[in-house]
């Protein structure tokens, strides 16, 4: 059934409802209520139902397509999704990832264009890690459809490292060092809020057992409404993963989208349209206006003319294999795929 475009809200005392509606369907307590007649507090519990909210959303993992399939999704004529992608609105961690939308009003423009579209979703990397986000994501947004895509656990972590070092706050110069300082970043509590960034972003290792991760959406939605998508895949038959995505939310699987890298690895800079949209428009003007962009200078300064990375070396990769392999195992069982090749 088309998405009817949001209603405008009522008025309650001479002020628009926008904040009092959205706290009410977030459950937030950032806003107080301002009393009012029954009749208008009725009248705005009504337009919730008009309000446009995601019913399908691409959950992670990071550094594994996530990108380039909400491009690719979001081509459809009959699929909308935000321009810019991360709003990480559902999630438990009180620091959450960096460029997360912290307000549901801002949540909710990010939805305001959506006019006949049947397939609302967004894209939001951390609510996979979150252990959290699951239970979030129900309570707030129903049992709506989640998209998981997942990368070999060793490519992965080395890529989400590569893009921590190039666009974001990794000073450790080499993986290996990374990796042997994980344990200790995630037991100092200064760590969380001193990095540069979301914390979670440095868990390179811990990111990718996907196992837990994978199996709190299966209970929390039941396997019909998960689809569980492979990086390989979509690299290899990216038209027949898009198409298997397509059929998942209901919509036309004849559109054929125009296929290209989206966020490669070794791309210093990606910088959205932000002011083709007004959530986008918000999101970012928080960014600029607030510490972390002189926080990020340093960082990007230190990067220009960094050479791309270098293939992971070998003893490394086999160690970390070593270490995935029990992980892998269980999680082959859970989402009924081969995944030998992540094995050796």
């Amino acid at each position: 059934m088309p998405v009817e475009q949001n209603q405008p809200c009522e008025l309650l005392n001479g002020r628009h409802l926008t904040q009092e509606i959205l706290s009410i369907v977030f459950g937030t307590q950032q806003y107080l209520v301002i009393a009012a007649s029954r009749t208008n507090i009725d009248n705005a519990e009504r337009n919730i139902n008009n309000m446009t909210r995601p019913n399908f959303l691409i959950v992670g993992a990071a550094k594994s397509g996530t990108t380039s399939l909400y491009r690719y999704l979001n081509q459809h004529p009959d699929i909308f999704m935000p321009e810019w992608k991360e709003l990480s609105l559902f999630i438990g961690d009180s620091f959450g990832p960096l460029h997360r939308v912290k307000k549901p009003s801002y949540y909710q423009k990010a939805f305001s264009k959506v006019q006949h579209q049947s397939a609302v979703g967004e894209a939001s990397t951390a609510y996979l890690f979150d252990e959290a986000a699951p239970k979030l994501v129900k309570e707030k947004l129903g049992p709506i459809r989640i998209i998981i895509i997942l990368r070999d656990p060793v490519s992965m972590s080395y890529s989400l490292y590569n893009h921590q070092l190039r666009k974001e706050g990794e000073v450790l110069e080499t993986f290996e060092a990374a990796l042997a300082k994980e344990e200790e970043r995630r037991n100092d509590p200064q760590f969380k809020t001193k990095c540069y960034g979301w914390h979670a972003n440095y868990y390179y290792y811990r990111r990718a057992l996907y196992y837990q991760q994978v199996k709190r959406y299966l209970d929390a939605f039941g396997k019909d409404n998960v689809l569980i998508l492979l990086f390989e895949e979509l690299v290899a038959e990216p038209l027949n993963v898009v198409k298997n995505a397509f059929q998942f939310l209901g919509v036309d699987d004849g559109f054929v989208p125009e296929i290209k890298v989206h966020n490669p690895a070794g791309s210093i800079l990606n910088i959205p349209a932000f002011w083709k949209d007004t959530g986008l428009f918000l999101k970012t003007f928080q960014f600029v206006f607030s510490k972390n962009v002189i926080k990020k200078i340093p960082h990007l300064l230190r990067n220009i003319g960094r050479k791309p990375p270098q293939p992971i070396d070998a003893a490394t990769a086999k160690k970390l294999r070593k270490k995935f392999y029990k992980d892998i195992c269980r999680l082959e069982g859970l989402i009924e795929k081969d995944l030998t090749a992540w094995k050796s």
